[in-house]
């Protein structure tokens, strides 16, 4: 402990140095649209990412993507996966710092609203802010200032996703194969009010369901049509009988779409679907279950075609995610900034490192604030530093700990 008081003084003076710089790097991402379906400007936000490693010793790549699954060509308009590392690739991945680029805005937002900073209320707003951009620079600038003060020799390993509100599915495949040996991970997602951070969250899933029905006049020939619709609504009905809010799992249909005119019956229509769920098997288990209604048949004349699946596993508590979690807490009682357990129920990309890769992780680590997803969205700016620092402290005792 006495060692990282020594350390604690050395970061203090790093980050409040770097603390406008912070800030206005924050500023210049937050007013760039990065909706996740738009992959090309998803991207010029990780080109700009890239940008803020120049001139340091770090190695940064534009990963090539993956060939997408036949039935989810959709992922051919994601954007790409970045990455920054303190080491060569053929290293081990070592201590895995998470962020996704991708918000839920769609283009032209951050031109509506953008960055807005109210000093006097220790607030600031924009598409993004919280979920999850503030969280993406304190990666950059903990990892900067590790490295450059040398408090650890462990390799560390920046990943910035495309697309993880969408659950991370082209994202996924490529961090399983970028991530050589890690020994744990931490996720700047937001962090909650009240020096919350958390090591539980709900995994998550999300399909496309595609209804091909028969189009005919909606009067005069009703019966020689087959209403893809009417077949939509049988199967969302059908699907909310999974929905068990007292287990954790839920099923929502959340964007539907379809038809041509009042008068005709509908010959096409779509839905999204999104589930989440509490344990790896519950999810598998509410997978084969939607599945199975898919192929039953409401109206006759129609086909449906469901697509998608798992998406962000659970992030599961364990002995070794608890000793992280005693690493930030000893952090925050240092600097008199104590962390306190939330149970998260929404999926994040630390689920996967918990789950799959099967290392400690820690999530929520991000600046505080609120309002996720609405256009009251904010963050804490007096939050940064404290988080920051909790991170910091709390990945050189893992480095020490933890091992490959």
């Amino acid at each position: 402990m006495d060692e990282l008081k020594k350390t604690l003084v050395e970061l203090d003076n790093w980050f409040n140095d770097h603390y406008q710089d912070m800030l206005n790097k924050i500023e210049t991402i937050v007013n760039m649209d990065s909706f996740s379906h738009d992959g090309d400007d998803v991207n010029l936000v990780g080109e700009k990412i890239l940008s803020f490693f120049e001139g340091t010793s770090f190695i940064t790549e534009k990963i090539k993507k993956e060939k997408s699954p036949e039935d989810e060509q959709w992922q051919d308009n994601l954007g790409n996966v970045f990455t920054a590392r303190t080491h060569s690739k053929e290293e081990n991945a070592g201590i895995v710092f998470l962020a996704h680029m991708d918000t839920v805005f769609p283009k032209g937002t951050a031109a509506k609203r953008p960055f807005s900073y109210d000093k006097k209320n220790d607030r600031v707003y924009g598409p993004g802010i919280i979920d999850m951009k503030s969280g993406l620079i304190m990666n950059i600038f903990i990892a900067k200032a590790l490295k450059e003060l040398n408090l650890v020799t462990t390799p560390i390993t920046l990943t910035f996703s495309p697309d993880e509100e969408l659950g991370s599915p082209s994202t996924l495949p490529i961090l399983k194969k970028e991530l050589k040996n890690p020994i744990a991970s931490f996720c700047t997602e937001p962090g909650y009010i009240g020096n919350g951070v958390t090591i539980e969250r709900k995994g998550s899933g999300h399909f496309l369901l595609e209804i091909i029905g028969k189009a005919s006049h909606a009067g005069r020939a009703y019966a020689e049509g087959s209403s893809a619709i009417l077949e939509l609504a049988h199967k969302i009905l059908a699907y909310n009988n999974y929905l068990d809010l007292e287990h954790d799992l839920t099923v929502n249909t959340g964007l539907i779409k379809g038809g041509i005119s009042a008068n005709s019956v509908a010959p096409n229509a779509t839905a999204r679907i999104h589930i989440s769920y509490k344990t790896l098997e519950d999810g598998i288990k509410l997978v084969e279950n939607i599945k199975h209604e898919t192929q039953k048949t409401y109206i006759s004349g129609t086909k449906s075609i469901l697509s998608g699946g798992l998406r962000l596993p659970p992030l599961v508590p364990t002995q070794d995610t608890q000793q992280l979690y005693d690493f930030v807490y000893s952090a925050g009682k240092l600097i008199d900034y104590v962390p306190h357990l939330e149970a998260s129920k929404g999926a994040a990309e630390s689920g996967f490192c918990s789950s799959i890769l099967k290392i400690p992780s820690i999530c929520s680590m991000g600046p505080e604030g609120g309002f996720l997803h609405s256009e009251k969205e904010f963050m804490i700016p007096s939050t940064i530093i404290p988080r920051c620092k909790l991170m910091a402290l709390a990945s050189i005792q893992a480095s020490k700990h933890f091992k490959n």
